[in-house]
């Protein structure tokens, strides 16, 4: 009797093991294949646009540089050390060529992850005394990107401005799945 009793409990304990692995799996599948979505920010005057790095398509500062030319915000403050989109040499370059003036430009060029962009961008926010930053990052990004700004400068009225995901559909399925291991990697951490 008591070899059954043990087999319906190991049974029902992998029942329900296989149960939350399924779940887990379905959340998985449908944060890659669900586009993320954010509620739909009227377009308001803001100081300044922060445009972070990973930029990989230049979207964020074509993005960024429509927005100042609309009147919306003053200053685009772009972000990175690297290459390419991850260079805020290079966002600044490429602002330039969509028509921002140089002295719209502000530049962070230390930073080299998302929480480095906030960190590093925080006291250029604060000493010009920007109070409201609408905040550029692809849809896939902005969900870490903007739990991160409001840890970093909570004091700040943060509005997110995504711009679509870049590349082919399994380039941004992967960095949809590549975003939801960041996430949680930052939340282990604390950063969010």
């Amino acid at each position: 009797m008591a070899r059954s009793g043990h087999a319906a409990v190991v049974t029902s304990s992998a029942r329900r093991a296989g149960v939350a692995l399924a779940t887990v799996m379905v959340l998985v599948v449908a944060a890659v294949l669900v586009p993320p979505s954010f509620p739909d920010v009227p377009a308001a005057a803001a100081d300044a646009a922060l445009v972070l790095s990973g930029d990989v398509d230049y979207l964020r500062i074509q993005h960024a540089a429509a927005l100042h030319r609309a009147g919306l915000v003053r200053f685009l403050l772009v972000t990175g050390t690297g290459i390419g989109g991850d260079s805020a040499v290079e966002l600044a370059a490429q602002a330039r060529k969509l028509g921002v003036a140089e002295v719209a430009i502000v530049r962070e060029e230390r930073s080299r992850t998302t929480r480095e962009n906030l960190l590093h961008a925080a006291p250029i926010i604060r000493a010009r005394g920007w109070q409201r930053v609408l905040l550029v990052t692809s849809a896939s990004h902005m969900g870490r990107a903007l739990r991160v700004a409001r840890r970093v400068m909570p004091e700040v009225d943060w509005a997110p401005s995504p711009v679509r995901d870049a590349g082919s559909r399994e380039r941004i399925y992967r960095t949809r799945l590549e975003e939801w291991s960041k996430l949680a990697w930052y939340g282990l951490r604390g950063w969010i």
